[in-house]
Parts: C-alpha cells; structure tokens; sequence
C-alpha cells in the first residue's frame, strides 16, 4: 500500500488543505479521501479535492500533474 496525499478546498474561495489517504492507486485514494477521510475530518464532502503526490514504501516520492479541474 503507498500514502497519497490528496488535497482539496472545502468552499469555493477556501485555502487549500491536505489529508493523507492510504491505498492501491490514485483512484482508490481519490475515493477515500472525497467519501470517507476528509468528511469525518471537517463534517462534510469538499467542494473540490486532487490527488497531489504519494509516498512509496520505500520511501519514493512522484508529485502528480494534476489539479482542481483534474483530480486523478
């Protein structure tokens, strides 16, 4: 398992947070964090959330090219 980290805004003009989220691939952390992760955080889905980076096992580490527009 690899430690993405997703991040996201909670309202339109909000500043941009982080959680990470444990999983297989991109898509799986996508999913934890927007349905499970980030509303027990902060009590609710997120306007907007993308998968920034992730941490390999062995330590590795590959930011993604994507954004708020493109979140996988």
């Amino acid at each position: 398992m690899k430690t993405y980290f997703v991040e996201y805004k909670m309202y339109n003009a909000d500043r941009i947070h982080g959680i990470q989220s444990p999983a297989e691939n991109k898509i799986d952390a996508y999913e934890k964090a927007v349905y499970t992760l980030i509303p027990e955080k902060e009590g609710g889905i997120p306007y907007s959330a993308w998968v920034h980076s992730v941490t390999y096992n062995n330590g590795n580490y590959r930011e993604f090219n994507t954004f708020e527009g493109n979140p996988y």
